[in-house]
């Protein structure tokens, strides 16, 4: 196939095609030359760092240094306060009959208060109570230097002197209460049983009877005196009395058995049981009592004897009483006093 010729007008499109792409080529070389040639001008741009935070580090193990050690010096010991004993304190102890500890309240309470008369009066008191004659007397006797007066200090170291058996001290006490005192009743009873004790029955009875002048009540004085018919052999004249201080003690231990002893002796042996029981029912371990009971209960007692009537026997006793001195060593009757 023959290739046609082109026409000029042909010729001059196809040069300004040609014309157009060298163009285009070359500005595209321009360009890339101009844009590398910059390149080398300006410094190449740091790269853009990614800001991340530092992680803290872990903390170290923290070795905690030793405590010293100190020797610190004890703490002293410091002793409680002591108890301050007051008068009321020891006297309700004494009240609550715990004798030995109100003796011992009362000694701390007389040291501190040495010039208190009536201190060193219940300590006396609270001593003997509990068993210590000694410093009863004592104490009594101190009572009496504070209060040369105190008549109450009188009569009851006369009973502390005569458990001690210091008979003509006691005598000596008592006659100085009696002296300041005449009608104190206390004092003539417990001098009364001084005579008892020295072995003068008569004037023990009348010193009885001397009490029961100011006090026909006197439960004690009639329980004495009592017991000295008894020693007498005068168990029907001891009766009234006896009869009175149980009437007026029910329940009373030493006066139920002395009692006992004045019924059993005048043969009234059943009434004297139902005494007896009486004493033991006072006090369970009363030992004179229950032997005194079982030697009773096997005793028969004689049909012609009269029931014997207490009350009537108490009420009887406004009689006078004779006198006389016929000792009996085999009383088993016994005498106790508040």
């Amino acid at each position: 196939m023959t290739k046609q010729p082109n026409t000029p007008q042909q010729e001059r499109k196809l040069r300004f095609m040609e014309a157009g792409i060298l163009f285009t080529v070359i500005l595209g070389l321009i360009v890339v030359v101009g844009v590398r040639l910059g390149s080398h001008g300006q410094p190449t741009p740091e790269p853009v760092a990614v800001l991340a935070i530092e992680p803290e580090p872990a903390p170290a193990a923290v070795v905690a240094e030793p405590e010293p050690i100190v020797v610190s010096e004890p703490e002293p010991v410091v002793a409680p306060a002591p108890v301050v004993v007051t008068y009321a304190m020891a006297e309700q102890a004494y009240l609550d009959r715990d004798y030995a500890g109100a003796a011992r309240l009362f000694d701390r309470y007389t040291s501190e208060h040495p010039q208190n008369a009536w201190g060193f009066y219940m300590l006396g008191l609270a001593s003997w109570k509990a068993g210590d004659a000694a410093l009863a007397d004592e104490s009594l006797a101190q009572a009496l230097v504070l209060a040369p007066d105190h008549v109450k200090s009188m009569i009851n170291r006369g009973r502390v002197l005569m458990d001690l058996g210091r008979l003509d001290e006691a005598e000596a006490s008592l006659a100085q209460a009696i002296d300041r005192e005449p009608a104190n009743a206390d004092a003539r009873r417990v001098m009364s049983r001084i005579r008892h004790a020295q072995g003068r029955a008569d004037d023990a009875i009348a010193g009885y009877r001397a009490v029961l002048e100011l006090d026909a009540d006197d439960t004690w004085a009639l329980n004495n005196l009592g017991l000295v018919l008894i020693e007498q052999d005068r168990c029907a004249d001891a009766l009234p009395p006896l009869a009175k201080a149980a009437g007026l003690a029910p329940g009373t231990a030493c006066i139920e058995n002395n009692l006992g002893v004045a019924l059993e002796r005048t043969g009234h042996y059943g009434a004297a049981a139902e005494a007896y029981a009486r004493a033991l029912d006072a006090d369970a371990a009363y030992g004179k009592a229950e032997t005194s009971r079982a030697r009773v209960m096997a005793l028969v007692e004689s049909p012609d004897t009269e029931p014997v009537d207490l009350v009537a026997l108490a009420a009887s006793f406004d009689q006078p009483l004779a006198v006389a001195a016929v000792p009996d060593s085999t009383a088993v009757a016994v005498v106790d006093e508040q």
